[in-house]
């Protein structure tokens, strides 16, 4: 699936990652405590090292719940169905 991915960190401090089909506005998103996790995260959607380490750089100088974008992705939906990110939240944008 061609996707775009956000980043963004809850008032908790929690890393926060979105992916979206790309052209539609909502997708699925899940929550990680640790940046490193949400990293390799990030890593197995297929985004090279450079731009995730930069991505989550900025991330931490921006306020809580401002979205990061990362760029546009095909992740296989094998690949989100194992991360967690719900395939059902797609399935309507087919």
């Amino acid at each position: 699936m061609r996707a775009d991915v956000f980043v963004s960190q809850t008032e908790s401090g929690s890393v926060e990652i979105s992916v979206v089909k790309h052209g539609m506005s909502s997708g699925a998103a899940r929550k990680y405590d640790a940046s490193q996790k949400a990293k390799e995260v990030l890593l197995a959607f297929g985004i090279d090292a450079v731009t995730v380490e930069r991505q989550l750089q900025i991330l931490l100088t921006t306020p809580p719940n401002v979205l990061v974008r990362l760029p546009t992705v095909e992740i296989a939906d094998d690949i989100l169905g194992s991360l967690g990110f719900k395939a059902a939240a797609f399935m309507g944008a087919a």
